[in-house]
C-alpha cells in the first residue's frame, strides 16, 4: 500500500509498504478520504511534543471496512477505566493516544483502528463531507459548555474552517453570530458562504456585551479582545490553544473576575461529540461544501502544507483514489500570509525571486582600481607612514567603497533592530524577555546610550521593531516591521518558518533603501535589542566558523558559571537538531536566527548593494554580518568592524571575514553603540584623507 511518511520537519516521503496488521480489537480500514487539518500543518513544520518520526500524519478520516461499511474513527484511544472516562470525558483521559501523533493515520491507503474507535456514517452523507465531522465535533464540545440560549449573541474570534464551523452551529441554535476576522482578503473569499449562510463577518466590531464568545484562532490578542467584549454573566469557550509564551494583563483577568465570565477549556471531542456531529450534518452539507478548497490526491498534500499553516486556506481533502499530480492553485491576487498575528504579501515584488535576492545580485564588490592612488595620498600627509594606524586604513576602505580620492560622510544613519528570542526559554538570558519591549521604550523615549551617542555624533536613529513581545504606540523614530511576537525555540524546533525568514530579510532591506531614498547614506550603524540574542549569535557563529559552541559561548546579559555552562550546553544541543549547513546562511537565521539578526543580515546587503559603508556593532550585528558574507561573499569589502565585543565568538567571526574591530572599551552593551563611535572615526578618516596637508602642500620634507 502507498503511505505518506512524514520522516522530518518538512519532510514527507511518499513509501510502499505491506498492509498493517491489526491487533486484538481493531480492523484493517481502507482510507476513502482524509482532511488536512491545520494541526497536521504544523506537524509538517514545527514538529509536537508527542510525535516521534516516522509518523503518517491524518486523523480527519473516513474509511470503509472489507464489507464496504463507511466509518469515521474518532481520533483517540483512551483507556476506558480512569476517572475521565467513567464520567463520558474520555477526550482527557490520562492514558490517551491520538492517531496521527502517536500512531500512524490516514494519510495511507490503509489504517488500522480500534473497532470502539469507529462511528458509522449516515446513508446519505457524502464520503468527503463525513471529513468534517472531527472538527464539527471538536465544536459541539466548545459549544456545550455555552449553554446557548436562542437569541443570544455569539462573537468568534477567527475567520477559518473551524470557526465558521462554529457559526453555523450556534447560529443553528438561535445565535446571532458575529465572526472577526482581520484578514480582508479572506472575508472577500468567504463572500459566497456568508451570504448564504447570513453570517456577519468582519475584520472588527465597536460592539460588546456579548452572551457568548468562543475563541477559535491562537492569537492572544484576540483571546484577550474577547474577554473584554464578554457581557456580565457571559460564557467564554477557551476553544484554540493560544500562541506559547505570551502574557496577559492581570487587569484582563480581573474582568474575568468583575463580570463574572464562566471561562471553561473545551479541548478535542468525546466519540459521542463525533456521533452527535455525524448525526447533524446533513443540514449543513451545502455550507460544508463551500468551506473546502479542493480535492487533491495524496502526492498533493505537501504542496498543500504552507497553505494551510498560514490560516489563510480553507480545507483540503484528500481523495486516495485519486492519482494525478497535484497542482495548487494560487492564493488570490492581494492574498496575505498570516504569520503570528501579521501579514505580509504572499509573492515577492518580483515573481520566482525575493527581494533579498534581488538585492544581493546586485552588489559588487569593492573597486580595488583606486587602491594605489588612495595609498599613495594616505602616505603622502604630513606625518610618518602609517601613524594614523587603523584611522588610516579605513581611510583607504572608505575612498575604494565610494571609488573617490576625497570620500566624505554627509549623512550618517544608525537602526536599532529589535526582537524576542523562543530560546530564552532554555534559561539562557539573565533577564526576562519583557526587558526588550521596555528598552525600546527607552530608546525611544531618547533615554539610551546609543540616543545620547547619536545626539553627540550627529547620526540619525530609528529603532526597528522586527518582533518583540510588545506593542508600541506610534512614534517618529518606531518603524513597524513585526514578524511574530518572538522567534521559536530552535532548541527544539527551527527559529523561523521559511516565509518569516524571507520577510525578515526583506525588511531589513526595505528599512534600509526607504531611507536611503529619502537622503544617501554614507555611512550606516546596525545596532540591536534583544534578550537572549547572544545565544543566536553564538550558534551562528559556532556553525560558520567551526568553533566549538563552548568556544562561541560568552555571558551575554551576564550569566554565572553556571549558567555560562548551561548556555554552551544548549547551544550545542539545538546545532546537533538542527544541523544548518554552514555554507547557506539563509537556512542558519530560518533554523537559529533571531527576526533582528535576519533584519540587519538584510540591511548589510542592502547597503553594500547601494555602495554605503556598513559599521558593525558587537557580537550580534557581527553574527548577521557574517551571515550576510556567507549570503554574499561581495559584501566583505564594506564591511567596518565598530569595536571589539567581550563576547568571545566575536574574535572567530572577525577572523572569518578578515576584519579588526576599530576601538576596545570592553564593551558588551550592544545597542549600535560601538557602530556610532566608530562612525564618527569614519568620518574623521575622511577629514584626514580631505583636509590634512600632504608633505608637498606643506612644504615639509620627506624623510630620506
Amino acid at each position: 500500500m502507498k503511505k505518506l511518511v512524514l520522516t522530518g520537519l518538512k519532510r514527507l516521503s511518499m513509501d510502499e509498504a505491506p498492509l498493517p496488521e491489526p491487533g486484538q480489537g481493531e480492523k484493517l480500514l481502507r482510507v476513502l478520504f482524509c482532511a488536512v487539518c491545520r494541526t497536521d500543518a504544523k506537524m509538517w513544520s514545527q514538529g509536537h511534543r508527542d510525535l516521534v518520526f516516522p509518523r503518517v500524519m491524518g486523523h480527519e478520516v473516513v474509511v470503509e471496512d472489507d464489507r464496504g461499511k463507511r466509518f469515521v474513527i474518532w481520533p483517540g484511544t483512551s483507556c476506558g477505566r480512569c476517572s475521565h472516562c467513567a464520567a463520558g470525558r474520555e477526550n482527557l483521559c490520562e492514558s490517551m493516544t491520538i492517531m496521527g501523533f502517536h500512531n500512524d493515520g490516514g494519510f495511507a491507503e490503509y489504517v488500522v483502528a480500534p473497532e470502539a474507535s469507529l462511528v458509522p456514517v449516515p446513508d446519505g452523507l457524502s464520503s468527503w463531507i463525513a471529513c468534517f465531522a472531527e472538527p464539527v465535533g471538536c465544536v459541539l464540545n466548545a459549544v456545550s459548555k455555552l449553554d446557548l440560549e436562542s437569541g443570544q449573541r455569539v462573537l468568534i474570534y477567527g475567520g477559518g474552517t473551524v470557526g465558521l464551523i462554529a457559526a453555523l452551529v450556534c447560529k443553528d441554535m438561535g445565535g446571532e453570530v458575529c465572526v472577526i476576522e482581520k484578514s480582508e482578503s479572506k472575508i472577500d473569499r468567504l463572500t459566497p458562504f456568508l451570504e448564504q449562510t447570513g453570517i456577519a463577518c468582519m475584520k472588527d466590531t465597536h460592539d460588546s456585551e456579548f452572551d457568548c464568545v468562543i475563541n477559535a484562532c491562537p492569537d492572544p490578542v484576540a483571546f484577550s479582545l474577547g474577554v473584554v467584549k464578554a457581557g456580565k454573566g457571559a460564557r467564554y469557550a477557551f476553544f484554540s490553544g493560544l500562541s506559547k509564551n505570551e502574557t496577559m494583563e492581570t487587569n484582563l483577568v480581573n474582568l474575568l473576575h468583575y463580570k463574572e465570565v464562566s471561562l471553561t477549556g473545551a479541548y478535542g471531542l468525546t466519540r459521542q461529540n463525533m456521533a452527535d456531529a455525524l448525526a447533524g450534518m446533513a443540514r449543513y452539507h451545502d455550507t460544508l461544501a463551500m468551506l473546502k478548497e479542493e480535492t487533491i490526491p495524496l502526492a498533493g498534500v505537501g504542496a498543500v502544507m504552507p497553505g494551510v499553516l498560514s490560516g489563510e486556506a480553507l480545507k483540503y481533502v484528500v481523495d486516495l483514489s485519486m492519482d494525478d499530480p497535484v497542482e495548487v492553485p494560487p492564493m488570490p491576487a492581494g492574498s496575505t500570509v498570516t504569520l503570528a498575528g501579521d501579514s505580509v504579501p504572499a509573492s515577492s515584488p518580483d515573481p520566482g525571486k525575493p527581494l533579498w535576492q534581488a538585492v544581493s545580485d546586485r552588489v559588487r564588490p569593492v573597486d580595488q582600481a583606486l587602491r594605489a592612488a588612495a595609498q599613495t595620498k594616505i602616505d603622502n600627509k604630513t606625518k610618518p607612514l602609517g601613524a594614523l594606524g587603523g584611522i588610516e586604513d579605513l581611510a583607504l576602505q572608505m575612498s575604494l567603497i565610494q571609488k573617490t580620492l576625497s570620500p566624505s560622510v554627509k549623512k550618517k544613519a544608525l537602526f536599532v533592530f529589535a526582537g524576542d528570542h523562543g530560546i530564552t526559554e532554555e534559561g539562557v538570558s539573565a533577564y526576562p524577555s519583557e526587558v526588550t519591549g521596555q528598552m525600546v521604550e527607552n530608546f525611544l523615549a531618547g533615554g539610551a546610550a546609543i540616543n545620547v551617542l547619536c545626539r553627540h555624533h550627529d547620526i540619525e536613529i530609528k529603532i526597528v521593531d522586527m518582533g518583540v513581545k510588545a506593542d508600541f504606540k506610534d512614534h517618529p523614530d518606531l518603524i513597524r516591521k513585526k514578524v511574530a511576537r518572538g522567534t521559536r525555540n530552535f532548541a527544539l524546533e527551527p527559529a523561523m518558518t521559511e516565509q518569516q525568514v524571507t520577510r525578515a530579510l526583506d525588511s531589513g532591506m526595505e528599512v534600509f533603501l526607504a531611507s536611503h531614498e529619502t537622503g544617501k547614506i554614507d555611512v550606516v550603524g546596525l545596532g540591536e535589542m534583544g534578550i537572549g540574542n547572544t545565544t543566536p549569535a553564538s550558534a551562528i557563529i559556532s556553525c560558520v566558523t567551526g568553533i566549538t559552541p563552548a568556544e562561541a559561548t560568552g555571558r551575554g546579559t551576564g550569566v554565572d558559571d553556571h549558567g555560562l555552562k548551561h548556555k554552551a550546553e544548549v547551544i550545542e544541543r539545538a546545532l546537533e537538531f538542527q544541523k544548518a549547513d554552514p555554507k547557506n546562511g539563509v537556512e542558519i537565521l530560518r533554523k537559529i536566527g533571531g527576526f533582528e539578526i535576519a533584519a540587519i543580515t538584510g540591511a548589510v546587503i542592502a547597503a553594500a548593494s547601494t555602495g554605503t559603508a556598513v559599521v558593525l556593532d558587537g557580537v550580534i550585528s557581527t553574527a548577521a554580518g557574517l551571515v550576510a558574507s556567507v549570503i554574499n561573499p561581495d559584501v566583505n569589502g564594506y564591511l567596518i568592524s565598530g569595536h571589539k565585543s567581550v563576547e568571545k565568538a566575536q574574535v572567530a567571526a572577525l577572523r572569518f571575514m578578515d576584519l579588526s574591530p576599530m576601538i576596545d572599551f570592553r564593551m558588551r552593551l550592544g545597542e549600535g553603540t560601538g557602530a556610532a563611535l566608530t562612525m564618527d572615526i569614519a568620518d574623521a578618516a575622511c577629514k584626514i584623507m580631505n583636509e590634512m596637508a600632504s608633505f608637498d602642500d606643506a612644504g615639509v620634507s620627506k624623510k630620506s
